[in-house]
Formats: C-alpha cells, structure tokens, sequence
C-alpha cells in the first residue's frame, strides 16, 4: 500500500466450484481494480492451471477487473495472474511464476510498473490502473514491440557506419554496439553509474557542449575498453 500508492481492499470472496468452496482475500483495490489472494491449505490444494481459470470465470462474475495471486501453502511459490481481455477477441491470460530462492528482480520490475504518486490521483480511472497492470504483465506483447524497434534502430545505425567493408562485420558490429548500450542503460536506471540514472545522456550533452561532439571516442570508447 505504502510502496505502491494503492488503497486497502477487504472484501474477501467465497466460491464454489464442483461443490467445493474457495476463498479469496482482499488484498489492494484502486478505483475498482482488485487485487484478491488464494492462499493453498495443502500441497494439494495448490490450484494447476485449468482449476485457476475455472477460479478467475468465478471472480470475474463478480470483479470484472482484477489481479489474482496464488500462494501455495509454505508460501514458497507464488503465481500472479492477470486476464487481458479486450473487445472482439479473446481472453489471454497472463501470469508470472514466482518460487522462494530465485531472483526477485523481474516480478519487483512488474511491481514497479503498478505505482501510482499521490499528484497522479485526481482524474484516475480504472481503465488507466488496467494499462498499468496490462504494460507489466503482458509481456507478449512488450516483447513483441522491443524487437520491432531493435531491428528499426539497427538498420539506421548501419546507414552511419565508414570504412567497414564487409557487410557481415557491419551488422556484427552494430548488435556489439546496441547490446552495450542496452547493458550501461540497465545498470544506469539501477544507479549504479556516479548514481545518475540518465548516465548516457548526461555524458552525450557533456560532449555537445564541449563544441565537438566526439561522444564515440572520448566517452563511449573509454567506457567499454
């Protein structure tokens, strides 16, 4: 709540499937979106994939937008799902696994994506807190649009390139180059560079400012080698 700017929510839900009775807990809501946990009492109450859809039809009867996390009953894994469901196509479910021992890393990253500052409150629609929930968990599609604008980029990189004449090293030394610059920005947003999270920038308006910008062989190339 306090991390991620969302409002409490207990409106626990019991439901009953073939009989047997289910209960969810209330975890966050914001503006109506709901985040709900299934809690395992066993080993072998651990819902497997068709019984968490049959669950996620339940819930949807009642919260048409909502976030469910499964927990198993040591609490060592975790499977969040999410339902992206837009007009005129079908529902595509979308999870994250997550087991006690791994990296974090990747599920605090979709966390991240669910924040919401206090100035962002007025005006603030359930249908904005759903694009949040959607850009962090359907992937698929995150993925998609990465690649697409990785190859775009790649391309008018080659168009700058002199005096490589092989075509094949051009290409290789483009991807070398793109993947560098992807690593630094990783590490930049973690701070980790003179704690600027906008290091690359920074040094490239350094370079504009100096009068000549030889951004590639003053900084870029010290920076790697």
């Amino acid at each position: 709540m306090e991390e991620l700017g969302w409002d409490y929510f207990d409106g626990g839900m019991n439901i009953s499937i073939g009989g047997q009775v289910s209960s969810l807990e209330g975890i966050a809501q914001k503006r109506g979106f709901v985040v709900c946990q299934y809690k395992a009492k066993s080993e072998g109450d651990f819902p497997n994939h068709s019984m968490r859809q049959r669950i996620e039809r339940e819930v949807a009867k009642r919260v048409r937008e909502h976030l469910i996390v499964y927990v198993s009953h040591d609490e060592k894994t975790q499977v969040w799902q999410w339902v992206q469901r837009e007009l005129g196509r079908p529902e595509r479910v979308r999870t994250h696994d997550y087991h006690r021992g791994q990296a974090g890393e990747l599920l605090v990253q979709k966390l991240e994506r669910l924040s919401f500052a206090l100035e962002e409150e007025e005006g603030l629609s359930i249908a904005d807190v759903t694009g949040r929930v959607r850009a962090a968990f359907d992937v698929e599609r995150v993925t998609k649009r990465f690649y697409e604008r990785f190859k775009k980029e790649h391309e008018a990189f080659l168009t700058f390139l002199k005096d490589i004449p092989d075509v094949e090293m051009q290409r290789g030394y483009v991807s070398v180059m793109l993947n560098r610059l992807m690593f630094i920005y990783f590490i930049q947003k973690k701070g980790f560079l003179n704690g600027d999270t906008d290091y690359l920038r920074t040094n490239l308006s350094r370079s504009k400012a100096a009068g000549a910008d030889r951004y590639y062989k003053t900084f870029l190339c010290p920076l790697f080698f």
